[in-house]
């Protein structure tokens, strides 16, 4: 019966994680880039007592646990915005963005302005690594679907070729973690980041004037939300029931 009791607050435990990242998943629908988050549950072996063999416990677990969170980073569906410095990548690749201390972290959320030097930035500061620099006074830029971004400087009819923006591709996506802010830190798993030129070695092409959704289905969270609340309120039930049970046994030994 004290098994019980442990058993079920581990299901309470992680079922109640299991609705906080359904939560975040619906509170992050509307946020561009935005890639939803997973649960994965693992079984905790029983641990035999004193006087126990493992064949006596090997028939019943001791409940379970949330093994890790991870992101799933299937694409979004590419919305219009039609603002010249949002881009969407439409396929696989991340922007690689850099803080003022030289880390660097990556994203699908393109939605960039100019900073103050002409130099593209995400909404949280951090500038696009690498990406080219637009002088002031140029206008009409454009963002090819290979990256390639070029203006109109001041008192010139001819475009100019200023750079390209360049993506960001892993061996594989399974190591990212999250660093919050919708951004990303390469893991151990990932390998080193690998610049792709867009639209060559399997990277995505780039839409100029569209923002990548996030990949947050409403009614797949909200029937996860129902049976999370479900499973947590039978673990409470199970706990309620335990601690009955074991009252009654006290009661009976005095």
């Amino acid at each position: 019966m004290i098994d019980a009791l442990y058993i079920s607050s581990t299901g309470l435990r992680s079922q109640q994680e299991q609705i906080d990242v359904i939560s975040n998943n619906v509170a992050n629908m509307q946020t561009p880039g935005f890639k939803r988050g997973r649960v994965n549950f693992a079984e905790i072996a029983s641990v035999p007592m004193p006087g126990e063999s493992m064949q006596s416990v090997g028939t019943h677990g001791g409940g379970a646990r949330v093994a890790s969170t991870t992101q799933e980073f299937a694409g979004g569906a590419l919305q219009p915005t039609r603002g010249p410095l949002d881009l969407a990548i439409d396929g696989n690749g991340f922007f690689e963005l850099e803080d003022l201390n030289g880390n660097r972290f990556y994203t699908r959320a393109g939605r960039f302005r100019l900073d103050d030097e002409g130099y593209l930035a995400a909404t949280n500061g951090m500038r696009l690594s690498a990406g080219p620099q637009v002088p002031q006074g140029a206008s009409d830029i454009l963002i090819s679907a290979e990256g390639e971004l070029s203006a109109k400087l001041d008192g010139d009819e001819q475009r100019t070729v200023l750079g390209t923006i360049e993506l960001t591709m892993f061996a594989t996506t399974e190591g990212l973690e999250s660093a919050g802010d919708n951004l990303f830190r390469a893991g151990a798993r990932t390998g080193g980041p690998l610049p792709m030129v867009a639209g060559e070695g399997g990277s995505g092409r780039l839409q100029q004037g569209y923002l990548e959704a996030a990949n947050v289905d409403m009614i797949d969270e909200m029937t996860g939300l129902v049976l999370a609340q479900r499973a947590y309120q039978l673990n409470a039930r199970v706990l309620q029931a335990s601690d009955q049970v074991l009252e009654t046994i006290n009661n009976l030994r005095r």
